[in-house]
């Protein structure tokens, strides 16, 4: 089975860059976005109670979401953890899901639902950092892969504010 799924990794890693964004990126947002329809569905009735933040900490969260968090959980979770399970086991493979799941696992705290989403955005993240990370280097892999973090949580800011504010 392991050599099915690293043959499955291998053939990922070695497409080209536009059928590479798209198989990843694309199956990473069919999944986000099927769960959050389900998820919408599912607890439409429950009504949420939100307090109305101020200035500032809007402007920290932004931070945070935007700044922070990526280069923060990039460093973490592609750098360390991933890099240490692909040599530990030598198996990118696992290195990958290990990376994607310990991922996925420390976002638990804030809904299943929302660790459920982001285990696509944890493989897409760790996929996007091997294949530049083997074409092109560590360095450029880190920035690569920050941009898609930053990326995925402003589209996730901005899927917010539709949803609160009804912009739909």
């Amino acid at each position: 089975m392991l050599e099915k799924l690293n043959s499955l990794i291998y053939s990922t890693l070695g497409l080209r860059t536009k059928p590479f964004i798209f198989r990843v990126y694309g199956l990473a947002l069919t999944w986000g976005l099927t769960l959050v329809v389900l998820h919408h569905f599912i607890f439409s009735d429950i009504p949420d109670v939100v307090a109305t933040p101020t200035e500032n900490e809007i402007s920290a969260v932004l931070f945070f979401l935007l700044v922070d968090a990526p280069i923060t959980e990039t460093l973490i979770f592609q750098w360390f953890i991933q890099a240490a399970f692909r040599r530990i086991t030598g198996s990118p493979s696992f290195s990958i899901a290990g990376s994607a799941i310990v991922f996925s696992l420390v976002h638990l705290n804030n809904s299943v639902i929302n660790a459920t989403i982001v285990i696509a955005l944890g493989f897409a993240l760790a996929l996007t950092y091997e294949y530049v990370r083997m074409r092109v280097g560590n360095i450029s892999a880190l920035i690569l892969v920050c941009v898609a973090h930053i990326c995925w949580n402003f589209l996730t800011i901005l899927g917010d504010l539709s949803f609160w504010f009804g912009l739909s």
